[in-house]
């Protein structure tokens, strides 16, 4: 598991639209806390706190999903489509293909987002540690449902379409949903993880919950797949 696990994280970095995300969030993180540092008239009566992460969530809460997707939304697929999957079941299991194709990918993104927080806290002198677990959450969770993706659609220029289209929906329809009452938007509401952000605290508990099950049904269909 843990060479399958190195790989992907390599991987990953070694992608230019990974290499290009981790600078955009630096450069974001820095131009932001940079200018709240020289302009504290700005916050005001304002949360500080708030203020200073307010670009790193605004970046994961609304392009999180594209970010994910566009990154890796082949980590399974590929294997098959190459056929360099049945190298890896002959040395490991599958489950262990799963889960180490999930930790190369989710530590890629606790790297690029660890990055970002510190430069902030660097600045604003502070560490903001509910925001830092709420937007690894939501990493957490996008990064379940990119695996359980892959695992189902075996194309992968399927599963870039299928991610784009995540991509653009699930923000507005999960922070339409976390807003409203209707009936109608209730599995957006409960399913995405914008609700239980909004609500924050012990609620956050629950999508990382939601993405254990896309693991969890990632690999069941992996198992039963003939290879």
């Amino acid at each position: 598991m843990l060479a399958i696990l190195k790989n992907e994280f390599f991987h990953t970095f070694k992608s230019f639209k990974s290499v290009a995300i981790v600078l955009f969030f630096t450069l974001t993180s820095v131009v932001t806390a940079s200018y709240l540092t020289n302009h504290p008239e700005l916050l005001g009566n304002f949360d500080s706190q708030a203020a200073y992460t307010s670009s790193i969530k605004f970046l994961i809460f609304f392009f999180g999903f594209l970010f994910v997707f566009a990154v890796s939304h082949d980590i399974i697929n590929r294997e098959i489509d190459y056929q360099t999957i049945r190298l890896l079941v002959s040395k490991t299991s599958r489950f262990n293909i799963i889960l180490g194709k999930f930790l190369g990918s989710f530590l890629f993104w606790i790297g690029a987002i660890s990055i970002s927080f510190l430069i902030v806290s660097l600045y604003a002198r502070s560490w903001f540690l509910l925001d830092y677990l709420t937007v690894l959450t939501v990493l957490f969770f996008i990064t379940c449902l990119n695996i359980f993706l892959s695992t189902w659609i075996s194309r992968p220029s399927l599963t870039m379409f299928v991610g784009i289209l995540l991509g653009i929906l699930c923000p507005i329809l999960g922070f339409w949903a976390a807003f409203s009452s209707n009936w109608y938007l209730l599995p957006f509401k409960y399913l995405l993880p914008y609700y239980y952000v909004v609500e924050s605290n012990g609620y956050l508990v629950i999508p990382f919950v939601i993405g254990i099950l896309f693991l969890a049904a990632s690999y069941f269909m992996f198992n039963r797949r003939d290879l």
